[in-house]
């Protein structure tokens, strides 16, 4: 028994470190920050990229941070944080956008090998809010949304996820502005998943993409989505006309709103179904929910129950995020090279740590359905591989 646990580790620990090799080759080459290569510079790349690499696995800020591996290495020879700090910041922000799409995209050309996207996938699409605590909208560059954890201005990031275990992949990120529109973000987004020829078969959306512009954009993206309603006016008219047993539980439907300065008109199949737990409930408000689709009528028809199976894998990219998170750094600068840097990595440690469960799996001849290495021994190797590099060093 012992025998076969130190056997399953030592599988655990050399795809994480395989995992860890082909990250830091990724963003060494794709992600090229500037460092000084005269010939008594202390620092080059690799040890900019092991410093972020730590403080992404370790949620630190880059002071503290730099500061804990001078401990955990024991060794003076680690950068400080305010050194990779102004590295970082000196990228112009426009370039650091277009190599850390190239990262990502490099990890999605590391995983496809597996497999992974010889089908089609069944995507999530979201928005992942930081929470901000500027005065200001810093000239556009944060949002605004509800008061959650002490403000209402948040640093937003809208991504591009499979939600399917086994391969639950960041396919695509891109930053949201103020004045960054629903539907121009869907379209970024959908365009890059093409880009890498992954095929979507189904996205789901939030209630919060609920809109005429944007059911209208993914119909001439010939894109199949589910998503619930917003209870619009009509929307709860249907629920309860629904409810008094005058209305199919599929049914046409149209709703109105403004594009710009245009008002809109978006057509869509409306599916009601019942709420879990709330068989009980009279007002068929709370009673039911409703889903708008362009699935064909007669595929829902033929297995109706199927839908709600089908959005709950939404809250795949809810774990997804939990997971992102935990790879995230901290920092308190406003630097918008050095902010997205930060959650690009998490986005591209996150693709690393699914490498090493397909990278594992195909070792022991096993199907991949959940992650066989958990989130902390991926952590827990990288930091062990970063802090022997420097000891070495």
């Amino acid at each position: 028994m012992i025998a076969n646990s130190s056997l399953r580790m030592a599988h655990e620990y050399s795809a994480s470190k395989e995992a860890f090799d082909k990250a830091t080759l990724i963003m060494c080459s794709e992600v090229s920050i500037p460092v000084s290569h005269r010939y008594n510079a202390r620092y080059g790349a690799k040890d900019l990229h092991h410093a972020l690499m730590s403080l992404s696995i370790s949620n630190g800020y880059a002071e503290s941070g730099m500061r804990r591996l001078v401990v955990e290495a024991s060794s003076l020879d680690v950068p400080s944080g305010s050194w990779v700090r102004d590295a970082v910041e000196s990228v112009q922000e426009g370039r650091m956008i277009v190599m850390l799409n190239d990262a990502l995209q490099s990890t999605l050309d590391k995983v496809k090998p597996f497999d992974v996207f010889t089908t089609s996938v069944v995507a999530g699409l979201d928005k992942h809010k930081v929470p901000r605590y500027d005065s200001t909208t810093d000239r556009g560059y944060l949002t605004r949304g509800k008061y959650e954890r002490g403000t209402t201005t948040y640093e937003t990031y809208a991504t591009l996820q499979c939600v399917e275990e086994g391969r639950r992949a960041q396919i695509a990120c891109e930053h949201v502005g103020l004045f960054d529109e629903n539907t121009d973000l869907i379209d970024m987004l959908l365009t890059s998943a093409k880009l890498e020829e992954i095929d979507i078969s189904l996205l789901l959306l939030d209630r919060e993409f609920f809109s005429c512009t944007v059911i209208n954009g993914l119909k001439r993206l010939r894109q199949i989505f589910l998503m619930p309603c917003r209870l619009t006016k009509s929307v709860k008219q249907a629920l309860i006309e629904y409810g008094r047993r005058t209305r199919k539980p599929v049914s046409n439907h149209t709703i109105r709103g403004y594009g710009g300065d245009q008002q809109q008109e978006a057509s869509f199949t409306l599916v009601i179904l019942p709420k879990r737990g709330c068989e009980k409930e009279s007002d068929p408000l709370k009673r039911y929910i409703p889903f708008a689709t362009n699935i064909q009528t007669g595929k829902i028809l033929w297995n109706i129950s199927r839908l709600s199976k089908d959005y709950r894998l939404r809250w795949g990219i809810e774990t997804g995020y939990n997971a992102i998170e935990q790879f995230r750094a901290r920092t308190t600068s406003r630097n918008h090279s050095l902010r997205l840097l930060y959650f690009y990595y998490a986005l591209i440690l996150y693709n690393a740590w699914l490498l090493a469960n397909l990278t594992l799996a195909r070792n022991i001849c096993k199907h991949l359905k959940n992650p066989i290495i958990t989130v902390q021994m991926l952590k827990a190797v990288f930091n062990r591989t970063i802090t022997e590099s420097i000891s070495k060093g």
